[in-house]
């Protein structure tokens, strides 16, 4: 089964077939013999590749997640600082990303909490974030000083689930996003921050 295809195309296939399914069926009805049945593999060969259900889920959201990246980054105007560049893509991910229908998932609830919290947990992703946040701090940035990489990718990630899952009002809206961001996620993370506005 599979079509003899390479450990990284079976990957990807299977992310495909579990993507489709999350999203047509949801998660819980999406089962590890769900995917793999969808995929044209065996549970055998789903369990080669990914060790249980979170693991692949955390790899779907790692492939989703550079995907949109890689967009955002290709947005955002040349010569943006690191601030225009942390702003700009989290009003992306908050007017624009809560449509995703692999993403819109994390509302679900699993066995062990929400999807959100696999997504929050996973050092996966989070190195990920980690490794642009290295490129974009560094000496002489407005960023608070001593801030650790891995503690500010933590905060962006968390920040950007919340606007996934809507629990900030009208985030939706990129003005309401720019004036949310600006008003109460800068002044925690650089060292001099925007004047306060309304916000809702």
């Amino acid at each position: 089964m599979g079509g003899g295809n390479t450990a990284e195309q079976a990957r990807e296939v299977l992310m495909d077939a579990a993507e489709h399914l999350f999203v047509t069926r949801g998660y819980r009805a999406s089962t590890m013999e769900v995917i793999a049945r969808e995929a044209g593999y065996s549970r055998t060969a789903i369990y080669r590749q990914f060790a249980n259900r979170d693991e692949l889920v955390a790899a779907m959201v790692q492939r989703t997640t550079q995907r949109h990246m890689v967009s955002i980054l290709s947005r955002i105007p040349a010569g943006a600082g690191p601030v225009d560049l942390l702003v700009e893509s989290l009003v992306i991910v908050a007017s624009e990303l809560v449509s995703d229908p692999l993403l819109n998932t994390i509302a679900d609830q699993t066995a062990d909490g929400t999807i959100a919290s696999l997504i929050a947990n996973d050092s996966g992703l989070t190195e990920l974030v980690k490794s642009t946040v290295e490129t974009v701090v560094a000496d002489g940035t407005p960023f608070r000083p001593g801030l650790h990489p891995n503690d500010l990718a933590q905060f962006i990630i968390a920040t950007a689930l919340s606007f996934l899952m809507k629990t900030v009002p009208a985030v939706t809206d990129p003005a309401v996003a720019r004036s949310y961001i600006e008003t109460f996620i800068l002044p925690a993370i650089l060292q001099e921050s925007p004047e306060p506005r309304r916000v809702f």
